[in-house]
């Protein structure tokens, strides 16, 4: 399950400077006085119409609404340029257009402790977003919505596939929601989870703590690519999910509470390429089921400010599971409209309690209850063995036989780690006895099955692999193990749209894999599908790699 973070404030060092300028304190202690060398009645007058225009930019600001901003911060710099509030502002326009060495130019000669600490908090967020993205090369998206910006290497192998589903995202995911926004997107592709923390307000305690994947902040995407994990996970649905962040903060002023707006994405993540409906992975229904028993659900207030902070993976993963469930729930009562009502209602200020309630027509209280109701009337049931998934970060996306062996009951891991032993030295068929003990003694274990099937397909068994495969494929589509196996399986068979499918689902967990990338390729060759090229590069590319 893949952990996603937003944050209610957007700006790099805001919170500071807008408790202040709120209170009057910058103008009732006469900073802006001194600044502006105003001294009389009148100036004393001007000065708090200024305050008053320097906390509505910033609101701007913070609301997304960035060409407002930008026409009011222009009065504000004809009027006052060099005030430490207006060259604050500047930069943070900067830094949110993706400027990141302009912003911190802008701040020169201030002291970091400047504005409450504000400028302090931007200069570093600017600095180390201009030092880490300096060399990062820019892909624009076939549409043109998207800029995909990534370091020189491999991840110029997703890049394009990036802006494919993007763009996809951006019809179907702004059809649903009504905005199609005219401005390219920025999309940072980011090579591990120390670079995810430099670039936000998260550590890489929490990162790591809560599998955080990605983030929409600052007017862009912030994404880990696949190859920071061992196994991969499912980042082209995780593109989908951040950017209905960014709409849903642009469509409501950024004044959606974190349950809300992360149901929200969690429900629009597969949009892409699916049609709206609810389908929780097995995972989840074991977490929900789980959690339902207990009666440990997740208070929504719990997810504040931001799913990064719950304790574990496991909570994470149940969070999202409960407001993907609720986010349903609504969607099939009042549609679409309903859901932009919503949206706009709380752009008007209205609670995201009360703007619900009102679009269903009942008090929040009676909502909760029937979405309570409608969830322990869900079908739960998952197979005995399920086991929720994790991140697992590593160095490039690097796979062992043996990762995940610990989630094998007892009885059988001594013959599972046999297996992968001797199949990481070629010993295939000795390695094919070892799972089948293994299997004997744990009937239907995920973990023995995939790597069975897999281990099968090298020694050209193909029809017992794709009847082992099959089933786990559809049970776990982010395990790219058995789809994998199935490309291959049904590639050797001449069956092109079965091989193509299966590669497909592998792409959208493991696009680094040479195996899925070289079979796509193959498939696409026979199937005269206009995608081969790209798939081409890709599989020339990653097998150059060391």
């Amino acid at each position: 399950m893949i952990r996603r973070a937003d944050h209610p404030r957007r700006l790099a060092g805001a919170s500071t400077l807008l408790v202040l300028l709120a209170l009057g304190v910058l103008a009732a202690v006469g900073v802006l006085a001194g600044l502006t060398g105003l001294t009389t009645p009148a100036s004393a007058r001007r000065d708090a119409t200024l305050s008053g225009e320097l906390l509505r930019t910033s609101r701007l600001l913070e609301s997304s609404r960035y060409a407002e901003a930008a026409l009011a911060l222009s009065e504000l710099e004809r009027r006052s340029a060099d005030a430490a509030e207006v060259r604050w502002l500047r930069a943070e326009l900067l830094f949110h257009q993706g400027d990141y060495a302009g912003a911190a130019a802008k701040l020169t000669g201030l002291p970091d402790a400047a504005l409450g600490g504000s400028v302090g908090a931007t200069r570093r967020l600017a600095t180390s977003a201009s030092e880490l993205t300096k060399d990062f090369l820019e892909t624009r998206s076939a549409g043109g919505h998207f800029l995909i910006r990534h370091a020189p290497g491999a991840d110029e192998a997703i890049a394009e596939l990036a802006g494919e589903v993007l763009d996809a995202a951006w019809r179907a995911i702004g059809d649903d929601l009504g905005l199609r926004p005219g401005d390219p997107i920025r999309v940072e592709l980011l090579g591990s989870p120390s670079d995810l923390a430099r670039l936000s307000p998260l550590t890489e305690a929490e990162i790591e703590t809560t599998g955080t994947i990605a983030l929409s902040k600052y007017n862009k995407l912030m994404v880990v690519s696949p190859r920071a994990t061992v196994l991969g996970y499912p980042w082209m649905d995780t593109l989908a999910h951040e950017y209905t962040h960014l709409l849903v903060s642009r469509l409501s002023g950024d004044s959606v509470p974190v349950w809300l707006q992360e149901g929200l994405a969690r429900f629009q993540q597969t949009r892409w390429r699916a049609p709206p409906e609810l389908m929780l992975s097995a995972s989840e229904r074991l977490l929900l089921t789980n959690a339902l028993k207990r009666r440990r659900l997740i208070g929504l207030e719990e997810m504040h400010p931001s799913m990064a902070k719950l304790p574990s993976q496991e909570a994470a993963a149940l969070a999202y599971a409960q407001v993907y469930t609720l986010i349903s729930f609504i969607h099939d009562k009042v549609g679409y409209q309903g859901l932009r009502d919503i949206l706009a209602a709380q752009a008007t200020g209205r609670s995201a309690r009360r703007a619900v309630a009102d679009a269903f027509g009942v008090p929040w209280s009676e909502l909760d209850k029937r979405w309570q109701r409608q969830l322990r009337s869900l079908d739960l049931s998952t197979p005995r063995l399920v086991k929720a998934r994790q991140i697992r970060f590593g160095k490039g996306g690097k796979n062992s036989d043996n990762i995940g062996l610990e989630q094998v009951a007892a009885r059988s891991r001594k013959h599972a780690r046999l297996g992968g032993m001797l199949r990481s030295r070629n010993l295939v068929a000795a390695a094919v006895v070892e799972y089948e003990k293994a299997l004997a003694l744990s009937p239907q274990d995920p973990y023995v099955t995939g790597k069975l099937a897999r281990t099968l397909v090298e020694l050209g068994r193909h029809e017992r692999a794709i009847e082992l495969a099959t089933p786990l494929a559809h049970l776990d589509e982010t395990d790219p193990v058995p789809a994998v196996t199935l490309g291959i399986a049904n590639a050797a068979r001449k069956q092109w749209s079965a091989a193509a499918a299966a590669f497909e689902q592998a792409l959208r967990t493991s696009p680094f894999d040479p195996t899925t990338r070289c079979g796509l390729a193959e498939v696409y060759r026979e199937l005269a599908d206009p995608r081969l090229e790209r798939e081409k590069r890709a599989c020339a590319r990653l097998r150059a790699s060391p």
